[in-house]
């Protein structure tokens, strides 16, 4: 009888050992998942802040931002002119007829001009 206990013993701290291996493996995975996680997040920041960089060196020599704000100021604009309040109307009625697949690309042009994460933030407000 006396020879079971060092068996049990043995058997103990195996199933002890054992239980400590695998919770010290599953931190170490967190862990990992973690840092590779950080490291994810911190890529995307580096690639939307150059993406960010590259458009603003773009548009420096670029009209396109100041001839789009011109075009949608223009309707605001004729709104307070006397006697072009009805053109401003008819215009924006005419505008309900336009295809649906031309105002996505107009407004993919608009989005494009002044930063597709820009007017995203703009919408979420």
């Amino acid at each position: 009888m006396w020879s079971l206990i060092p068996k049990v013993f043995d058997l103990a701290t195996g199933f002890i050992d054992n239980h400590q291996e695998k919770s010290k493996a599953k931190a170490q995975a967190e862990v990992a998942y973690k840092i590779a996680e950080a490291r994810v997040f911190e890529r995307k920041s580096l690639s939307e802040s150059d993406w960010d960089l590259a458009a603003m060196r773009n548009s420096e020599s670029s009209w396109k931002d100041e001839y789009l704000t011109i075009v949608l100021s223009i309707p605001l604009i004729l709104c307070w002119v006397p006697g072009c309040e009805e053109l401003v109307r008819v215009g924006f009625q005419n505008l309900e007829a336009v295809p649906d697949w031309y105002k996505a690309m107009f407004a993919t042009v608009v989005a494009a001009a002044f930063g597709v994460r820009g007017i995203t933030r703009f919408w979420k407000r």
